[in-house]
């Protein structure tokens, strides 16, 4: 009897060390629950998936929402409908922008003599033959795509690319450059794809300012934001003239006078400067970007700033004004004020 009361002690002893102490797994063991980890975060992130099926393209790496390289713009059409906005880019075309009610299934389309030459999607429609899509971990995009390129020439100048938060690919004519959200495990965020044929049209780094260009800019952050609330499941923000024309102010004083800060030159913050254009707000905030060649590129460097992109996903926001200037370097200027 004392022997089955020792044995029992000791039985309990040791069960009492496998609940407490932690026991290191092999490292294959890791690496599966890491992955499935990641699965489950995509999954329940990211409900957001397009109505009808994602198919594996057949004619190039990549589909958005069904959309590859190269068709033309009536079977585009015939797919997803009239685009929802047609803005000006700095590769002297235009984005299409097709998406349906509250900015789902959202994708941007360019196209050259009626054939599609660039594509962008910033939510959950990305399909390939290498079985990318979004979330799809860093180092995954690049065991499947190869080493990213450093550097594009044109005319004999290089345009060095050095940017950790996203890399660019070059292959069968097509730059491809997949964006990572650097607060979620460097996975897969967004997609950009653009022909040789159209990059080729962008001659320097930057395109050339105008009226429309900029307004052009706004309205496609404006987009991309909408587009990324959704993606996060949250409401989408509507468009305010008011906002928008505090922002465009003081996107033109940065520009002009050479300084990037939201408090400006006569020390005014940027509640100062809704209230002085008679704003009403319980509640807003700021969004700057300098420099970036285009809208994609600054809104997906301000996803990945922490404060910025509490900005963009705040719940408690219910309008956005967007104004965009540019400086006698030919560089973009953002300023996105938000309010509820």
């Amino acid at each position: 009897m004392f022997n089955i009361r020792k044995l029992l002690f000791y039985i309990i002893i040791f069960l009492g060390l496998i609940i407490v102490l932690p026991i290191k797994e092999p490292d294959f063991m890791m690496h599966v629950q890491q992955q499935a980890r990641t699965k489950v975060d995509a999954w329940t992130n990211n409900d957001n998936i397009a109505n009808k099926e994602l198919k594996i393209p057949s004619k190039q790496e990549f589909a958005l929402n069904n959309v590859q390289m190269n068709m033309t713009k009536a079977q585009v059409e015939n797919k997803l409908g009239k685009a929802q906005r047609i803005t000006t880019n700095e590769y002297g075309t235009k984005w299409y922008s097709y998406y349906t009610k509250d900015y789902q299934d959202f994708i941007m389309v360019s196209y050259i003599d009626s054939k599609v030459n660039g594509l962008y999607t910033n939510q959950n429609v990305i399909s390939s033959q290498s079985k990318i899509k979004y979330g799809t971990p860093k180092e995954l995009v690049r065991q499947r795509l190869g080493k990213p390129i450093t550097e594009k020439r044109k005319d004999n100048v290089r345009y060095e690319i050095d940017n950790k938060e996203y890399d660019t690919f070059h292959k069968h004519n097509i730059y491809t450059t997949a964006f990572y959200d650097k607060h979620s495990k460097n996975n897969l965020t967004s997609i950009l794809l653009v022909s040789n044929q159209m990059e080729n049209r962008l001659r320097g780094q930057y395109g050339p300012p105008s009226d429309e260009l900029k307004k052009s800019f706004e309205l496609q952050n404006f987009d991309l934001v909408n587009a990324e609330r959704v993606q996060h499941n949250l409401s989408t923000l509507s468009y305010s003239d008011e906002a928008s024309n505090t922002a465009r102010k003081h996107s033109d004083d940065m520009a002009q006078h050479h300084y990037f800060d939201h408090t400006d030159l006569k020390g005014n913050s940027p509640f100062d400067r809704l209230k002085a254009d008679n704003i009403n707000f319980n509640a807003a905030g700021e969004n700057l970007a300098y420099g970036q060649v285009d809208s994609i590129y600054a809104h997906e460097g301000l996803m990945n700033s922490l404060g910025h992109r509490k900005n963009i996903l705040r719940t408690s926001y219910h309008k956005l004004g967007v104004g965009v200037s540019f400086n006698s370097n030919k560089q973009p200027y953002w300023t996105e004020n938000y309010t509820n």
